[in-house]
């Protein structure tokens, strides 16, 4: 009995010496984030962070005002003060390490999503808030890699592609809807040719209603009835896809310029956010059809064909644009490539803005100066 005794308190104090070194090995943080959700609201997240000493990762948790769980996951390196507003982000030191879950406010699960040193990697689920599925991705090394579907919110299939190293297999030859706008004295005289720009929409105007087109950029200012010296198309993307998931440019292009008194020496290319993304992907595809770009806050290496031909972009100006504390593409997805064309594109300018986020193209587009950047590069004179 009395043997039984001694090793039942030999295991208590083993026990406790066990848990009192978990905890050593835990530091455990509470920190309160306040994050701007307008120009005078704020929302006050709960931040839970536990610091494994054992595997050096932070586990992070996000909790509503109402105290519903909002975000879980792991970091290999973590900045408390900073709350990325995509999943997709790594911001300055934030890591991204394993599994990360979102929820609503109502509780209900938004979306789970796999990390490796910061680029996703592996299974990528979301949900509506209904609960309804609404994808199932797979990505390898930070780019789309293999099967993915997506659901409208009634349950009903919308679309299953193919992807690998982030392009779509199947691409299918198509026409996108798109607004346009003609200078005040296009018709004066009908032979007369005019500049092109085209403006490519962020991701939340993705879709078929075309009033969202003029929610910003460009055709915000077309809205506000400024008026431009050029001719301005703004195509409209399909719900869920990127400007490189199908062929589609080349239709457009055509009947643009077929349609409009294009002067095809001086077409413009210009995109904000997804759109900045896709003025990377396509003055690489097609660099002879553009006389100088301006891609704003963009991934850049979300695919390898942006990746292995970036030589295509050395006789095209560029002027591209980044906020330095964007946490929803990262700076430095626009500051790689400019350090992959420095020194090979003698028309290259990169403007940084150090106090600007994802807004950025706010600070841009109402101003004159892009525009008559524009008009100093043609084709066939590439002059400056």
């Amino acid at each position: 009995m009395l043997k039984s005794i001694k090793i039942k308190n030999t295991t208590l104090i083993l026990s406790l010496f066990i848990c009192i070194g978990a905890i050593n090995a835990q530091e455990i943080e509470t920190f309160y984030l306040p994050v701007p959700i307008s120009k005078n609201k704020k929302i006050i997240y709960k931040r839970i962070i536990q610091f494994d000493k054992k595997s050096s990762l932070y586990h992070v948790r996000d909790y509503y005002p109402n105290g519903q769980i909002q975000m879980d996951g792991t970091y290999s390196s973590f900045d408390k003060s900073i709350k990325e507003e995509s999943l997709w982000c790594n911001f300055k030191t934030n890591t991204k390490e394993g599994e990360f879950t979102k929820w609503y406010k109502n509780g209900h699960i938004e979306s789970k999503t796999n990390f490796l040193n910061g680029l996703r990697h592996g299974l990528y689920e979301y949900w509506y808030l209904n609960s309804q599925r609404e994808s199932i991705q797979n990505y390898s090394n930070g780019q789309k890699h293999g099967k993915c579907t997506w659901w409208n919110n009634d349950g009903s299939v919308q679309q299953k592609l193919i992807f690998e190293k982030g392009l779509n297999q199947n691409p299918k030859d198509t026409n996108y809807h798109y607004i346009s706008y003609t200078p005040k004295k296009y018709n004066n005289d009908t032979f007369k040719k005019w500049p092109l720009i085209i403006y490519l929409h962020g991701g939340s105007s993705r879709g078929t209603d075309k009033i969202k087109l003029y929610c910003c950029g460009i055709p915000d200012q077309i809205w506000r009835k400024r008026e431009f010296p050029f001719i301005i198309v703004a195509p409209q993307c399909p719900i869920n896809q990127r400007w490189s998931t199908d062929n589609w440019f080349e239709n457009f292009y055509k009947e643009i310029s077929t349609k409009y008194r294009v002067d095809t020496d001086r077409v413009y290319l210009t995109g904000v956010s997804l759109g900045g993304s896709g003025t990377w992907y396509l003055a690489i595809k097609y660099p002879k059809k553009f006389s100088a770009i301006a891609p704003m806050s963009g991934f850049t290496r979300h695919m390898d064909f942006i990746k292995k031909n970036t030589d295509k972009l050395i006789d095209i100006p560029i002027w591209a644009f980044h906020g330095k504390i964007d946490t929803v593409v990262q700076f430095e997805e626009t500051e790689w490539m400019i350090n992959k064309l420095k020194g090979k594109n003698k028309n290259l300018k990169f403007t940084v803005e150090p106090d600007v986020g994802h807004w950025i193209d706010w600070h841009v587009y109402p101003k004159q100066e892009l525009y008559d950047w524009f008009l100093k590069y043609e084709i066939n004179e590439k002059k400056q």
